[in-house]
């Protein structure tokens, strides 16, 4: 079997984190291959269709209607290996606890709003003040990851970690380092454009939490769609039917009442112990409930 068809064959039967980190992995090793054809060949005199160029997205109107898909792009491409490090690191480990407390198809949708919000405040920024009257480009992962650290930081903030495994700390003072980081460093004008892309991304988090504590799941949309999507391309197309009696709407909010007070039941015990204090029967509910 060949690499490319072992890389197919695993996203297909990973989920949605799996297949992130894999997406930006394999992006990231064609523009390194790339650079490299670019720099064998002398093409600097092409510099439009610099391979990072031609990915990123730009605060110019004019360059997007020439490079429409860098809106998609620009969230899963690296130049720098430290970027893509960082970017990958953060994923992890913040994707995990995502997909525990939300389930993978959740996170794929909070990655791409979180990643096109980021770029849109980006856009606004180069476009509505003078201080950011020239064109720039934005490229990376980090909007995109920061709208998922947020999001889960306001879902559980009194959550605690162990930054880079020694220092224990709440996730939602994570988040707050990070949003001040991003203020300081755009104050200083240090990479600008990167800085109001990670608060793009971190304000599309929060709204997104807040709205789901209320029980709105403002991406549900784009759920349904990715759902659809998927179905396209499945070889077989399957139905089911509910022979049984319809539930009344007592009976459904009832069911629905308990399942949720057992998830957060299991939430609570993961923010005291780890997920690792969980029993099977634990593990398997979460899973199950994850994918609803």
């Amino acid at each position: 079997m060949s690499a490319f068809t072992e890389i197919k064959s695993y996203l297909r039967a990973g989920d949605g984190f799996k297949r992130l980190l894999i997406i930006n992995f394999s992006l990231f090793i064609l523009i390194q291959i790339a650079h490299v054809i670019w720099r064998i060949t002398d093409q600097s005199e092409l510099s439009r269709f610099h391979p990072d160029v031609y990915l990123a997205a730009s605060s110019s109107f004019s360059e997007m209607l020439k490079r429409p898909w860098s809106l998609i792009t620009h969230m899963f491409a690296h130049e720098d290996v430290g970027h893509f490090l960082f970017n990958m690191i953060a994923l992890y480990t913040t994707g995990k606890l995502f997909r525990h407390f939300l389930g993978p198809s959740k996170l794929v949708v909070n990655y791409i709003l979180g990643g096109l919000s980021g770029y849109f405040l980006f856009f606004l920024f180069y476009n509505l003040f003078p201080a950011f009257d020239e064109t720039s480009f934005i490229l990376g992962a980090s909007a995109a990851v920061m709208s998922i650290i947020i999001t889960v930081g306001v879902l559980r903030p009194d959550y605690s970690i162990r930054l880079f495994g020694v220092f224990e700390m709440k996730l939602i003072w994570l988040c707050g380092i990070l949003v001040l980081v991003d203020l300081i460093s755009l104050r200083k004008g240090f990479n600008s454009g990167g800085h109001i892309g990670h608060l793009g991304g971190a304000l599309f988090g929060f709204i997104y939490a807040t709205q789901y504590k209320k029980g709105k799941n403002m991406a549900s949309w784009l759920e349904r769609l990715f759902y659809k999507w998927k179905g396209l391309f499945s070889s077989k197309s399957k139905k089911s039917y509910n022979t049984g009696r319809p539930k009344t709407d007592e009976q459904f909010n009832s069911e629905k009442l308990a399942r949720q007070k057992r998830v957060d039941q299991i939430l609570d015990k993961i923010g005291r112990a780890g997920y690792d204090s969980l029993s099977k029967e634990e593990k398997e509910f979460l899973f199950k409930y994850s994918q609803k």
